[in-house]
């Protein structure tokens, strides 16, 4: 049998939108990974410090779509009626305890709380990922098993973090001028060789276990193309010097990605008359996208409020009270996705038709 009779093609619906949608804002944006680095250089090379381009790119991205992407979050949690109903306590739980947690953090234990909130993020991201690959595995086989997700989810951060092993045990992995935390008696080459042979293991594995899918008319043209993207651009994410930028990078396309999921979800939603929060309803819709997204960006620019209120206003420093105000609402955004990402019901039908 010729693999590309074993593929569900463009005709059958297999997309989670449709294909342009589904190329432009969940795959192929994937190539913007490399803008944040490719504008660092170029503001380099019209005089700029490396401080000052890294703190424009950041600011560039949390402004136009990681702000955004997070504060989205809430429309579909805090903000909805339904939710809160289902979860109930958990519903409040991180807006009590997170932000505690995150001023403790940045006050007694800013290294830990750093790289805590980086390995979170890590998860966060392939969870994101995770979930989009199943959601092609169940429009293509209608079945999806725990080894399914599970070696999804290994091969997407298994990628992620292979040369990232490398720059941990020798002291070079950090966070603007802040290395993250690696244990001590870890700290030696042959821990990441073994994490590489692992993985390699693992990623032939992974295809080996894809070929026969593909055999078995399982797999997906959509979902082969989002996974080869995912797993080929985590793995390159962490070769690059200044990794606060590369992360911007990765930050860029996940939250695009991120953004683009949440305005089909919310848009089928109101469609369908299952928007109970009076916010959510204003900004929910396909002739909405413009407020929509405009709220999220003014969301974004409020809580910069507060990060100068803190620094200038209170006299915190500036990277903690940079750190005390996003992480206090991506580690939230974190809490709530990993109620979301198991919540596959909103993608079941799509009888709204959008621009």
């Amino acid at each position: 049998m010729e693999i590309s009779r074993g593929l569900a093609g463009p005709a059958d619906d297999v997309w989670i939108y449709n294909r342009k949608f589904d190329l432009v804002f969940l795959t192929l944006s994937g190539a913007l990974v490399f803008l944040p680095y490719l504008s660092y250089g170029l503001l380099q090379r019209l005089g700029a410090s490396t401080a000052t381009a890294s703190l424009i790119i950041g600011l560039a991205v949390t402004l136009l779509v990681g702000g955004p992407h997070m504060y989205s979050t809430y429309l579909r949690t805090a903000l909805e009626p339904r939710f809160r109903a289902r979860y109930g306590f958990l519903a409040y739980l991180p807006m009590l305890v997170i932000p505690v947690l995150v001023i403790l953090g940045a006050v007694y234990a800013f290294l830990l709380l750093l790289t805590f909130f980086f390995f979170w993020a890590s998860i966060h991201v392939t969870h994101q990922a995770q979930w989009i690959s199943e959601t092609y595995r169940r429009k293509a086989a209608g079945r999806v098993s725990a080894l399914d997700r599970l070696l999804d989810g290994a091969v997407i951060l298994g990628a992620l973090y292979t040369v990232a092993m490398y720059k941990f045990v020798e002291g070079r992995f950090a966070l603007g001028s802040n290395p993250l935390l690696f244990p001590e008696f870890l700290r030696h080459r042959i821990v990441a060789v073994a994490f590489t042979v692992g993985f390699a293991a693992l990623f032939l594995f992974y295809v080996a276990r894809t070929l026969g899918e593909i055999r078995r008319g399982e797999a997906s043209v959509p979902r082969l193309l989002f996974m080869a993207f995912t797993v080929g651009l985590a793995f390159v994410i962490p070769i690059f010097d200044n990794l606060d930028v590369a992360f911007q990078g990765f930050n860029t396309w996940h939250s695009l990605q991120y953004l683009a999921l949440t305005w089909f979800i919310l848009s089928r939603n109101a469609a369908h008359g299952e928007i109970g929060g009076r916010v959510t309803q204003q900004l929910a819709g396909a002739r909405k996208t413009g407020r929509f997204y405009g709220a999220m960006v003014g969301a974004t620019v409020v809580s910069g409020g507060l990060y100068l209120v803190l620094w200038r206003g209170l006299g915190f420093p500036q990277d903690k009270s940079y750190y005390v105000v996003v992480l206090t609402f991506l580690l939230i955004h974190y809490f709530y996705d990993h109620f979301l990402f198991r919540d596959f019901a909103p993608l079941e039908e799509r009888s709204v038709s959008y621009p």
